[in-house]
């Protein structure tokens, strides 16, 4: 069951051919939390697996409820999410996200 939750996810937002679909998954403030503890977790075991292996039953479930999610979006509807007026700092926009990809070391 895991398994199968982990490849949906990956097939839905990392096979996405839009990369909008894919800027509006890794934005949003749930996902982004998720992923923060998870790529640490993943960084302390030596990198072995992926990320999506130190998931809990209730993270993966949130991932893939809001992979479902976005995908279902058009580009233009991503988009929109994306570029979306949203409050600053909380991971929410585009800009936000380029600036936490920047200051990782």
């Amino acid at each position: 069951m895991r398994e199968d939750v982990k490849r949906e996810i990956i097939r839905l937002i990392d096979e996405n051919r839009s990369p909008w679909v894919k800027a509006a998954f890794y934005s949003d403030p749930e996902v982004s939390s998720i992923l923060d503890r998870l790529i640490e977790s993943w960084e302390s075991n030596n990198r072995n697996g992926i990320p999506l292996d130190y998931a809990s039953d209730q993270e993966l479930e949130t991932l893939y409820r809001l992979a479902k999610k976005y995908s279902s979006l058009s580009d233009d509807e991503a988009r929109a999410y994306v570029w979306g007026s949203r409050e600053p700092g909380k991971g929410g926009s585009l800009l936000d996200l380029l600036r936490r990809i920047v200051r990782r070391p």
